[in-house]
């Protein structure tokens, strides 16, 4: 009987695997990136259905009435030209509508023959949910004229807590689908072109291989299961043969697929998504291994007035100089997250917060930002928390947004820990 080579041994060992390995990340990774995109798009529509929603309330004062076929907000009129939903969709692409009951009044949505769809009705269940329940609306199927949209409504109230209308943005069905196509494709080619380069490798040496394709084996099987925070053994990492190669690889697809679902792509710090995971998995290390931490939560004060005063690129570079320094401060000490606007998180799990978020404001406050020949210096406010036994991840947050909003309201520029109160 003919020996088959230590070659092809091995070679029975790795592909077998990889080629279940990449049936396994596409149908883990395909419904991952699917639902992160759902949830931003319809955290993005709530954003700017509320941003809408303001800017009707401040058109003028006193409650909204319909006169003449023209809605108004006290005495105030919107104006036949639509510029309030018109401006919406010029900066954000994004199309608007405000009803007044369930008849749309002003909108950028327009009909076949090029008409703006003034007049045409929301869907019964839209007027059931929003209109009569009261309650705000999130539908993958809005149906205008044949056309369908991802949209967001929200309730249009009157002083008396009357629902009077609605308001809505939506985003063409078509083009979220077709950014979930190209997305999916780009996780299908990292696969692909993981699996080629795997498949690939020539096996030369037998001592010590098989333990480092069952160590990347189990990185990847992480990976695909949607454990995006694992580490791959750096041995592995510094081998100069096909492994090694196998194994950076493999780390590439894991960034690639946590810079799709898991970061900011502003900052680059994790976004909430990920902070979410991270806390669950301290709150499961704390209650497995006794390992304490801590949260912090962050806002820069005065954050408006950059915008306000420079606009919003200087901000843009605000949050990006801060997000420089608060992560090469915490290295090695805690992750830090963007969780919205101009707050951040940070699960720190050392042994003494107070006293590193204290070094970190100070670090914060030297900074210096240039900006078109200006210096702009940025203060920020913080709350601690510390986890405890008997916490949920929702009662360890409120206690840490409490500590900051007392900071913000007590003067700013400080940082408050719970057991300050």
């Amino acid at each position: 009987m003919k020996k088959k080579s230590i070659r092809f041994s091995l070679n029975q060992l790795v592909i077998l695997p990889l080629i279940c390995l990449g049936v396994i990340m596409l149908a883990v990774s395909i419904p991952v990136v699917y639902s992160a995109i759902m949830a931003e798009t319809e955290e993005g529509l709530m954003n700017l259905s509320y941003a809408l929603l303001e800017k009707c309330n401040v058109m003028g004062e006193g409650d909204y009435s319909v006169e003449n076929d023209m809605l108004y907000k006290g005495g105030t009129p919107f104006g036949e030209d639509s510029y309030v939903v018109d401006s919406v969709k010029e900066v954000s692409g994004i199309d608007a509508t405000i009803f007044w009951g369930d008849t749309r009044m002003l909108t950028t949505i327009r009909m076949k023959d090029g008409e703006r769809a003034v007049g045409t009705k929301a869907s019964e269940k839209v007027v059931d949910r929003v209109l009569k329940g009261e309650k705000n609306y999130f539908s993958s199927h809005v149906k205008v004229d044949n056309t369908y949209y991802y949209g967001y409504y929200i309730p249009l109230k009157n002083s008396d807590d009357t629902t009077v209308g609605m308001v809505f943005v939506g985003k063409n069905r078509e083009r979220v689908m077709d950014t979930i196509f190209h997305v999916i494709l780009r996780v299908f080619l990292g696969v692909v072109v993981v699996m080629a380069a795997a498949l690939g490798i020539s096996l030369r040496y037998a001592g010590g291989m098989v333990e480092s394709l069952r160590g990347t084996r189990a990185f990847l099987e992480n990976v695909a299961q949607g454990n995006l925070e694992c580490e791959i053994d750096d041995k592995i990492l510094e081998r100069q043969d096909e492994i090694g190669e196998m194994g950076r690889f493999a780390r590439i697809l894991q960034k690639s697929i946590l810079s799709l679902v898991g970061t900011d792509p502003l900052t680059g710090l994790y976004n909430r998504r990920s902070c979410n995971e991270m806390l669950e998995k301290a709150v499961g290390e704390y209650h497995r291994e006794g390992k304490e931490f801590s949260v912090v939560i962050g806002d820069i004060d005065g954050f408006k007035w950059f915008n306000d005063t420079y606009g919003h690129l200087a901000g843009d570079l605000v949050l990006k100089k801060l997000s420089e320094v608060m992560q090469g401060y915490m290295q090695g000490k805690g992750s830090v997250c963007r969780w919205g606007g101009e707050e951040f998180l940070i699960i720190y799990r050392g042994e003494n917060p107070l006293e590193e978020m204290e070094k970190l404001l100070e670090k914060i406050r030297n900074c210096q930002i240039s900006y078109k020949e200006q210096i702009m210096q940025v203060t920020m406010t913080w709350g601690i928390s510390r986890y405890r036994r008997d916490d949920t991840i929702e009662s360890l947050l409120k206690r840490a947004d409490e500590r900051l909003y007392y900071g913000k309201a007590n003067g700013k520029n400080q940082v408050v820990a719970s057991e300050c109160l």
